[in-house]
């Protein structure tokens, strides 16, 4: 009997211990308290490094020497920096300092990448997405980061983490960047890209954006249909037993008269639209009173990878915190690219391809609206037309982007000073991209249309690769 009450107090003495080290844990680790299986790890691990990175890269070869990729299928640039970023964000042997926005500018006459990142992640979630299981000082000195540069030149190799103005300068003994170079100068001996300049250079205004100024490839034409078709019925059931884990049989499936159907579930709605959009909502299963951000980019990897997966080229582009309530979570954005171009939605379809509510580890809401690439081959050729220079679409819509200008900043006439008023203008430019623009006007054979994507402080345009013409204008 005693030693059967010895046995007792000695398990809830383990118990008491052990629920003690985990809150300790917590308060101490908030990032690293989620625990998988060895298996289950792994697969969304995978997936949450491919959720974040870059998209564009800025390969600069020498002084004279730039141009800008939008996508890693061809050459591997970002995952073959995987090892190198993960051996210095892990190192103990790091030397480690602030470079101001002057020097950093300079940079880029010299043989390197930079990383651009669509929205700013926090540096200990970069460093746990590569699976630095204890990242070093790094994520302290520099919090969050929105573009990475790794410099290939001559002498010791080093990396810049930057957010906004400021950037962080470290080396290590350890850093060894052989095979990011070696790619490096297997695109440069290609030459199968266009130069790219800065705007300063340009076009004689305080902006460091890199433009072309000659175009020397063109886009492939492409043409793209609804992932989700509300008439196939069987592929609408299907996806609705994979969303509730239950057999059609148990879901209450109702058909609109539109063409539209929900399925219902223990308080969970699922609903396909006649346009291809699918919407998911959820009840919270708890109270979600603090955030967190690595659990719950742990749970949206692991939801989109059984909930009908991800686009191929798919990439986390806008992280938002929100608020249900007393409840605190995240709404994530994802884009995904086509043919090595990000994708941008015309119309009022849905705000964006995937937009996630996820509230740590509980997804309330999910809408998707994925257009595949239908690889038709009569059609799957590059556009023969000439492709016009960013150089030359802000030349042909300059007077638009002035009045836009004026008219947004409520600038009174009698204060415009032509001279002046010209390079704020330019100077405004925040970001220039080749994209491709979906009308969203077919359900299939709907041809893609490649555009010059300009945002500005307060619109984004879209210009017409070929003509010029304006095919979107909208407020921020």
């Amino acid at each position: 009997m005693l030693k059967e009450r010895l046995k007792t107090f000695l398990l809830l003495s383990l118990v008491v211990l052990s629920l003690f080290l985990i809150r300790q844990f917590w308060i101490q680790s908030p990032y690293e308290a989620i625990v998988f299986e060895d298996e289950e790890e792994k697969y969304t691990d995978y997936l949450f490094a491919d959720m974040i990175k870059p998209n564009k890269y800025l390969l600069n070869f020498n002084e004279k020497s730039h141009t800008i990729f939008y996508n890693d299928e061809d050459n591997n640039l970002w995952t073959g920096t995987y090892s190198s970023l993960a051996t210095i964000l892990s190192s103990d042997d790091i030397e480690a300092y602030d470079i101001s926005n002057e020097e950093f500018l300079t940079y880029n006459d010299s043989k390197s990448i930079v990383f651009y990142f669509p929205e700013k992640f926090y540096t200990y979630i970069l460093a746990r997405s590569l699976n630095v299981t204890k990242p070093n000082d790094i994520t302290e000195m520099i919090s969050e980061v929105d573009s990475i540069y790794v410099y290939l030149g001559r002498g010791e190799p080093y990396i810049v983490f930057s957010q906004g103005d400021q950037h962080l300068k470290v080396h290590s003994a350890d850093l060894n960047v052989d095979n990011i170079e070696a790619k490096l100068d297997e695109v440069e001996e290609s030459k199968n890209y266009s130069y790219y300049y800065p705007m300063k250079d340009t076009l004689d205004v305080d902006n460091n954006i890199y433009i072309p100024y000659k175009m020397s490839k063109t886009m492939p034409l492409v043409y793209v249909k609804n992932e989700l078709d509300s008439n196939n019925i069987h592929e609408v059931r299907n996806i609705a037993e994979t969303f509730f884990d239950k057999d059609i049989d148990y879901v209450r499936e109702i058909i609109e008269n539109n063409g539209s159907i929900l399925y219902l579930y223990d308080q969970k709605v699922l609903k396909i639209n006649e346009n291809g959009l699918l919407e998911y909502l959820a009840p919270l299963e708890e109270d979600v009173h603090e955030r967190n951000l690595y659990i719950s980019l742990n749970t949206v990897s692991e939801f989109l990878s059984t909930h009908v997966g991800g686009p191929k080229d798919m990439y986390l582009a806008e992280i938002e915190e929100i608020q249900s309530g007393e409840d605190l979570g995240y709404r994530l954005t994802f884009k995904y690219r086509i043919r090595g171009f990000p994708v941008v939605l015309k119309s009022n379809v849905a705000k964006d391809f995937i937009q996630i509510e996820v509230f740590n580890k509980h997804i309330r809401n999910y809408k998707r609206f994925i257009r595949e690439d239908m690889n038709i081959k009569d059609y799957d050729v590059m556009d023969s037309s000439k492709m016009l220079s960013a150089f030359d679409v802000i030349n042909m819509n300059y007077d638009l982007l002035e009045k836009n200008y004026i008219e947004d900043n409520n600038i009174p006439i009698e204060d415009i000073d032509i001279e002046i008023l010209t390079e704020v203008v330019l100077s405004s430019i925040t970001d220039i991209s080749v994209a491709y623009l979906d009308p969203c006007q077919k359900e299939e054979k709907e041809e893609l249309i490649g555009v010059w994507l300009l945002n500005m402080e307060s619109r984004t345009y879209a210009f017409d690769v070929y003509e010029g013409n304006l095919v979107l204008d909208r407020k921020q």
